[in-house]
C-alpha cells in the first residue's frame, strides 16, 4: 500500500472519520514488515487494537447486567455545580449584611472612650515605644529600596539613549530631503 494513503487514513482516523475497512487496512499494514521509522511507535498500538476486537465477553452474567442496566429507566436528578455555589455565596453575604445591621443597630461602643492610662506622661513613653517599633520596622523593610534608585538611574541612562535615537531620525531625515533636493535640481 502506498505510504501517502496510510497518511491520508491516518489523518482520517485520528479525527475518527476512518471506515472499519480502512482501519483494517491500517492493521494489516502496521502488522506488515515494511513499517518505516517514524510509524514504528503505531505498529504496537495497531497490533494491540486488533488483539483486543478479537476478545470477546463469554460471561453470561455481564450480559444480563448491562442488559438490565440499558433497558431500565432512571430519573437521575442533575446537579448544577454553580447551584451549590450561588446558594453558599448568598448565605455569606446574607450573614455579613446581618452582622453590618446589628453593629449599626446596636452600638458596641455606648460610652466614651476612656483613657487607658491615667498619667499622661506614661501614656507619652508608651505611644513613643511603639512608634518607635513601628519606625524600626519600616526602616528594615525599606532597607533594600536603594537598589530601586539603580534601577531608575538606569532608566533615565536608556531614556538619553533613546532621545540619542530621535536625533539621528532626524538626521536621516535630512538626508532624505538632500536626497529630494538633488533629484529635483537634476530633472
Amino acid at each position: 500500500m502506498n505510504l501517502q494513503e496510510i497518511e491520508k487514513i491516518l489523518e482520517k482516523y485520528y479525527n475518527g472519520e476512518t471506515t472499519l475497512d480502512e482501519e483494517k487496512q491500517l492493521r494489516m499494514f502496521f502488522a506488515g514488515s515494511e513499517v518505516p521509522a517514524q510509524w514504528k511507535h503505531l505498529a504496537g498500538f495497531f497490533s494491540y487494537v486488533g488483539q483486543e476486537k478479537e476478545v470477546k465477553i463469554e460471561s453470561p452474567e455481564f450480559e444480563r447486567k448491562f442488559d438490565a442496566t440499558v433497558g431500565e429507566t432512571r430519573l437521575s436528578k442533575i446537579f448544577d455545580l454553580r447551584r451549590p455555589w450561588i446558594y453558599w455565596m448568598a448565605g455569606v453575604a446574607a450573614s455579613v449584611l446581618i452582622m453590618v445591621a446589628i453593629f449599626v443597630k446596636f452600638d458596641p461602643f455606648p460610652g466614651k472612650i476612656s483613657d487607658t492610662y491615667e498619667n499622661p506622661e506614661v501614656a507619652y513613653e508608651q505611644a513613643k515605644k511603639v512608634l518607635l517599633f513601628v519606625s524600626n520596622q519600616m526602616n528594615k523593610g525599606t532597607k533594600n529600596l536603594h537598589q530601586i534608585d539603580k534601577f531608575e538611574k538606569g532608566l533615565k541612562d536608556v531614556q538619553s539613549i533613546a532621545s540619542f535615537n530621535n536625533s539621528l531620525e532626524g538626521v536621516n531625515r535630512i538626508g532624505e530631503m538632500d536626497k529630494i533636493k538633488k533629484l529635483i535640481s537634476n530633472n
